[in-house]
């Protein structure tokens, strides 16, 4: 397997391809295609198998309700792994590796709890974080601090681009 730190448009049909196999609805496909046309992908990040595109990880700019010291946040999504390479280890690696090379202060996601609480990830709801007002999202809601205590002075509801909120 090969960590790429500098995917992005060369790689758009191998990530299109990618995200339509890895999730049931084209949702995810579209917004990296609207976040990349408004130049709001901050990274993306690849893992590849020989030449096939098997990760992908997007990171995009959010802003919370409150952050007087302007901390740097981001948010993680997509992510996908192929669904021939899940359940191997393969996604928390990919993961790890993605994160270490991006310059942030903390990083926030809508994911599934089993797999991110196993790499640090815990509620945002205890970093007095929300994503909205409906509260089925809340338990899949998750942050982690780059740094111990950078999200001490942030609080509220945290916004992602608006293409994450287009059906």
């Amino acid at each position: 397997m090969r960590f790429d730190p500098q995917l992005g448009i060369p790689n758009a049909p191998a990530i299109n391809t990618l995200l339509r196999t890895a999730f049931p609805a084209p949702f995810e496909a579209n917004l990296v295609h609207s976040l990349r046309d408004n130049h709001s992908c901050e990274a993306e990040h690849g893992l590849w198998d020989k030449e096939t595109l098997v990760g992908y990880i997007a990171y995009s700019p959010v802003t919370a309700e409150t952050n007087p010291l302007n901390r740097k946040i981001l948010g993680i999504g997509p992510m996908a792994l192929a669904p021939a390479y899940q359940g191997q280890g393969h996604g928390k690696v990919f993961l790890a590796q993605s994160l270490s090379q991006v310059e942030a202060d903390a990083f926030v996601l809508l994911g599934h709890v089993g797999f991110y609480k196993q790499v640090g990830f815990s509620s945002a709801a205890g970093f007095d974080l929300r994503f909205g007002e409906d509260p089925r999202f809340e338990a899949a809601f998750m942050a982690i601090e780059a740094c111990a205590g950078s999200l001490d002075t942030v609080s509220g509801k945290i916004q992602y681009h608006s293409a994450f909120y287009s059906k």
